[in-house]
């Protein structure tokens, strides 16, 4: 996290009051998100950004949904990453998925947010933007929509540290993003021997799989719509729980996994059991890994 006193850590103790009632005095942004979540990470870096330039022309408040599901699961948030509006003890709006700093910038002013006077100035932002580490450059290029952009820094770093597991890991997840998979795939096989089994690389090599099996010509809306019109259809909803997981929404996706296995366990050879275990792999330590890891077993057993 920044270091910034207008971006604060939320938990149970202080949600009333940096967001409930904080909001009276100025916007509060929150933003829900949970660590297994990529989507969540791209984001995570353009709020913060944002709340440091505002400059207190808006609190940015966060909440690790996995640690702190109760507040999570009262404001109904099933999607992530969800960011919510605070302004005078209500929510005034909101949005989902990992948009572009462009168009969080958008939104802020659509609500009448403008950076406060005061800020830090153009050079300030300069020097703190080159103590940044190659890859956190590379992540807030691909997150203005530079993805070639961030690509090539992140080839470039490579080929001056070719077994650089942070480099090598930013350089997968981009790629699985625009759908060069075999290239995610060489980047898996170039981390060094101890690096290759550790949480992040599970967590790319589990996206990775899920990504082979999806079909990226649908949307998860028009997947919602076919397997509405076909509701037998076991293809539709195994490509639906995978959209769906991909999309940010994993809970929601191991539902629609665990129901296959159930209805039609034989479906694609065992697909569906194979992309429950590479989900496992993406959430790594989180509790739902656990919990979903029973319902397996209670099903096939």
């Amino acid at each position: 996290m920044a270091d910034s006193p207008h971006i604060i850590a939320l938990d149970e103790t202080n949600f009333m009051e940096v967001v409930v009632e904080g909001s009276v005095n100025q916007p509060v942004l929150v933003d829900f998100w949970a660590d297994w979540c990529g989507p969540c990470k791209a984001l995570m870096p353009v709020l913060e950004k944002l709340a440091v330039e505002y400059n207190g022309g808006f609190v940015l408040a966060k909440l690790d949904t996995e640690q702190h599901q109760g507040i999570a699961q009262q404001l109904g948030i099933r999607s992530l990453p969800t960011v919510k509006l605070f302004h005078n003890q209500q929510i005034a709006d909101e949005f989902m998925g990992a948009i572009p700093e462009a168009e969080v910038r958008a939104f802020l002013e659509k609500n009448g947010i403008t950076p406060a006077e005061g800020g830090p100035d153009a050079d300030t932002e300069e020097g703190a933007e080159s103590g940044n580490s190659v890859v956190n450059e590379a992540m807030t290029m691909y997150e203005q929509g530079n993805v070639d952009g961030a690509r090539e820094h992140l080839q470039a770093a490579q080929a001056e540290e070719p077994t650089n597991p942070e480099i090598l890991l930013a350089l997968g997840q981009i790629c699985v993003s625009t759908g060069d998979l075999d290239t995610a795939a060489s980047c898996l096989s170039a981390l060094p021997e101890d690096q290759k089994d550790s949480v992040p690389a599970n967590r790319l090599s589990g996206t990775l799989e899920l990504a082979r099996e999806a079909d990226t010509s649908k949307s998860v809306q028009v997947l919602q719509d076919e397997l509405q019109a076909n509701p037998e259809s076991s293809e539709i909803r195994y490509q639906l729980a995978i959209s769906t997981a991909l999309s940010g929404d994993v809970q929601t996706g191991m539902d629609g996994l665990l129901e296959l296995v159930q209805k039609d366990p034989e479906f694609n050879d065992g697909a569906p059991r194979k992309q429950l275990l590479a989900l496992f792999n993406v959430l790594g330590d989180d509790p739902l890994t656990g919990q979903y890891r029973r319902k397996l077993a209670t099903l096939l057993n």
